[in-house]
């Protein structure tokens, strides 16, 4: 387990049970006052009283301590579903968010969060600041970009129930793969926003956010082919890499680098073509060479030194400092930023718009 699942599991401990304890509803049950649930407590929303919920509740609270997430995440998601009490419905739906994120169930935790601060803005998971401390600590997990993927896939000679050929990864020794989680990044900054939107907080997580947006990510990708027939790979191995192909590697690519989110704008970024190797045709793409701004050009989007390497400004999506203003090519350099305004995605609302540079400045906030 890794130093950052070994700090997550100190989180619960923000939030005793102890806060189920107020004046209309009992005490939460210890092992001196009540004996713990044999069975999961059925819950009904006409039907079940304060008590009931107050036992399902502890119920789910064991199975949260036990680490079982998923029995756990359904308890608390019945719980905030058929409880209109503050304090339980407060508490489920923090525990269902929780139990969300250790599933990999993001926007269900995000769902979870943002339904906390917009239904119980006075509870003390949002006053207390156990919410911002968690949303703070995923943030800056999550802004701490890898910037240099070295990655191999090999058809391994065995097929699914579909029977489509598997892969194997083949990384460098000693070199690990952190995916790119973005959206979770800008979607705790939202619900940061809907806390406290003007709090240092709020302001310092956004620009770390931006800085990760500046970041310059090299890649070097090798794919199998997989034969396209039984009959193996056409005989010309060394053709020239065809725009469809391309759209369909950079789907590849998208999916094993982020979480939930694909473009085929990706492969514009590569130099990309064909190889073979002991009869085994491949594709490759590599990031272009990294380009330098001059004097003239400044980063389109905010940056904060945080996020640079030795105190450096990273390649970004330029303009120049004349009128009208123009762009210099956003291809040159992959960055999130440049990335995202090619594929004319706004990652502070999450939707797709037509690329523009007026969304480019609308995302960061200019």
């Amino acid at each position: 387990m890794n130093k950052f699942f070994t700090a997550l599991l100190l989180l619960p401990n923000l939030l005793p049970l102890q806060v189920l304890a107020d004046d209309t509803l009992t005490p939460p049950q210890t092992a001196q006052n009540a004996q713990p649930a044999e069975a999961m407590p059925q819950l009904n929303q006409a039907q079940t009283t304060d008590q009931q919920l107050t036992i399902a509740y502890n119920f789910a609270y064991s199975l949260y301590t036990a680490q079982k997430f998923d029995q756990a995440k359904g308890m608390f998601q019945k719980l905030a579903a058929a409880s209109t009490q503050p304090t339980i419905n407060a508490n489920s739906l923090y525990y269902y968010a929780q139990c969300a994120f250790r599933t990999g169930d993001y926007d269900g935790c995000l769902k979870g969060l943002d339904l906390l601060v917009k239904r119980w803005p006075n509870s003390p998971e949002v006053a207390k600041g156990y919410v911002t401390q968690f949303s703070t600590f995923l943030i800056d997990q999550v802004a701490e970009l890898q910037t240099n993927w070295n990655y191999y896939r090999y058809k391994n000679d065995t097929f699914d129930a579909k029977g489509n050929p598997q892969f194997t990864e083949s990384v460098p020794p000693s070199y690990k793969l952190k995916r790119i989680n973005f959206k979770l990044g800008f979607g705790l900054y939202k619900i940061l926003q809907e806390i406290q939107s003007a709090s240092p907080t709020t302001v310092s997580e956004k620009q770390k956010l931006d800085a990760m947006l500046n970041l310059p990510i090299k890649i070097l990708w090798v794919d199998e082919k997989a034969p396209l027939s039984q009959y193996g790979h056409p005989a010309d191995f060394y053709a020239i890499i065809t725009p469809a192909e391309k759209k369909q590697f950079s789907n590849v690519i998208c999916e094993r680098i982020f979480y939930n989110w694909k473009t085929d704008k990706l492969c514009d970024f590569f130099d990309t073509y064909d190889d073979v190797e002991n009869l085994r045709p491949k594709y490759v793409a590599k990031t272009k060479e990294v380009v330098n701004l001059t004097n003239e050009t400044l980063p389109i989007l905010p940056y904060t030194a945080e996020g640079a390497t030795n105190g450096q400004k990273p390649p970004a999506l330029a303009q120049v400092n004349d009128t009208p203003k123009t762009l210099v090519d956003p291809t040159a350099v992959l960055t999130l930023a440049n990335l995202f305004q090619v594929s004319g995605y706004n990652p502070y609302t999450d939707t797709f718009t037509t690329t523009t540079t007026e969304n480019i400045q609308t995302m960061s906030g200019l």
